[in-house]
């Protein structure tokens, strides 16, 4: 699936790396807020923290993975 961008330009192979790059970024801090999370629950801490570990690990993921996106794209990127 090609995504278009604002002057109707397919996204290339770069475009896709760099998006799959930014997406495992953010997607650590998911699994990272997860396991905090249920560090929390072993410890019985109040439903309401581990509600809000879990929404600021999703808030921080998204923000990770777009600022690793922007940082690929205006200081180049190296896949490994």
């Amino acid at each position: 699936m090609d995504v278009l961008f604002g002057g109707g330009q397919k996204a290339d192979q770069r475009d896709r790396e760099i998006g799959r790059f930014g997406d495992h970024i953010g997607q650590s801090l998911v699994v990272a807020g997860a396991v905090a999370a249920m560090v929390m629950a072993l410890f019985e801490a109040r439903y309401f923290w581990i509600a809000n570990v879990i929404y600021l690990a999703f808030v921080l993921s998204a923000v990770l993975g777009s600022t690793a996106k922007i940082f690929a794209y205006r200081r180049g990127f190296h896949p490994w």
